[in-house]
């Protein structure tokens, strides 16, 4: 009886030509898994036919978005989830998300093995490979395009040779999720240039959006946005909406020279339309209701998050201690933010919470102040004096060093 392997399947290049390499190279039974985590509305009963006709054994489909959109994009929310302060984190969000469902299955279906699409370049052999050997140490794990040494001209000829499709052309690899798309490759690894138009979809460049701004508004419950422009919404509604709204404005086209895990640097182009928007709005509210010191240690503690969540880490007990810190300062996160976009910006034009901190009365320069002005001095005196007399003693200290030469 041959082994069987737990193949994650797109339906795309690289994991359409694994289904082949894993039957012809290692003689395995290949199960496949494809999940919806609310990538565009996929043709999935034609993926999982292709599944069948390239050779699997069996194939099983499976509706996650929900399950993603509050327990992996939710915290991406909480956290202000940006790596390099700029990327959202929609691939790596979805990765310890799959890795989850990957192992289940494999253990349901008796799998020694999980195959997954990456390549010996890329952060997701990392993220996946930590996050499955964490759930389950005893399962094997490859990565087929690894391990063939194959560049993606030899793919696709290896692909051409077997009359497997090859979506999009071969031109670029996507990767989309409800939280965003992210799109290398082909031109885009010219960084002389800008990212070439065929490669937007869900946002519209800056000279075709649209001519008005649209104003919008978001508010937030304990951190999560739970209504659009006053509209009750699931998170994962709020989120394909506000994908489109944001991104008929030229909103979340993100250009991005990125460090990787493994040490390259690498150029890469992201669409999150709502991710920036709801992150913009989200970094606003927590303005208001949050103290200086607050700000200061979540700053701290979103960098942290963003920084394990992209390097695979999403399983490392500190996630959970993170997790826990962040349910509990986002408690106070709650308000209406309102938000124009327009030509890809994000501006804010008001906010209201009854956590809020700020006291208008305390900081006008009008004739209302309730500010004594004549407490000042006192605070001055007692704030510099550590710096007035360093300053003070140092000079003196300089004037006594000779320079011998």
């Amino acid at each position: 009886m041959k082994e069987k392997a737990l193949l994650l399947y797109s339906g795309g290049l690289d994991t359409s030509v694994m289904i082949k390499w894993l039957q012809e190279q290692l003689n395995f039974d290949v199960v496949t898994l494809t999940l919806d985590v609310g990538q565009e509305k996929n043709d999935l009963e034609r993926i999982a036919i292709k599944a069948k006709d390239l050779g699997a054994v069996k194939t099983i489909t499976e509706d996650v978005t929900e399950k993603f959109s509050y327990d992996f994009v939710a915290q991406g929310i909480m956290n202000d989830g940006l790596y390099q302060d700029k990327y959202p984190l929609s691939t790596s969000l979805a990765r310890p998300l799959m890795s989850m469902e990957a192992v289940k299955f494999a253990e349901q279906n008796e799998c020694t093995t999980v195959v997954h699409g990456s390549t010996g370049k890329g952060n997701d052999q990392v993220r996946f490979e930590v996050s499955i050997k964490a759930l389950n140490e005893n399962l094997s794990v490859i990565a087929p395009v690894r391990e063939m040494n194959m560049n993606r001209d030899e793919e696709i000829e290896y692909a051409r040779m077997r009359n497997i499709e090859i979506p999009y052309g071969g031109k670029y690899s996507v990767d989309e999720n409800l939280w965003g798309r992210s799109v290398e490759g082909s031109n885009i690894e010219l960084i002389n240039e800008g990212v070439p138009e065929d490669a937007y979809r869900w946002v519209l460049p800056i000279e075709k959006s649209a001519e008005k701004a649209d104003v919008i508004s978001i508010t937030f419950n304990n951190g999560l946005p739970v209504k659009l422009n006053g509209k009750a919404m699931l998170l994962a509604d709020l989120i394909t909406e506000l994908n489109y709204k944001a991104g008929q404005n030229g909103v979340g086209a993100i250009d991005l020279i990125e460090d990787r895990v493994v040490g390259i640097k690498s150029h890469e182009f992201y669409e999150c339309p709502a991710a920036v928007t709801i992150i913009n709005g989200h970094k606003y509210l927590e303005s208001l209701v949050l103290n200086k010191r607050e700000s200061q240690l979540k700053r701290v503690m979103d960098q942290q998050f963003a920084e394990m969540v992209y390097s695979g880490l999403w399983f490392d007990p500190a996630m959970e201690h993170i997790k826990k810190f962040q349910q509990s300062i986002n408690l106070l996160v709650n308000g209406t933010v309102k938000l124009k976009l327009y030509k890809g910006n994000v501006i804010p034009m008001g906010v209201e919470s009854s956590n809020s901190l700020y006291d208008v009365f305390m900081s006008t320069y009008g004739k209302n102040q309730t500010f004594d002005q004549s407490k000042a001095p006192g605070f001055i005196y007692v704030f510099g004096s550590q710096t007035i007399t360093t300053s003070k003693v140092r000079k003196k200290q300089l004037d006594k060093i000779v320079i011998e030469g």
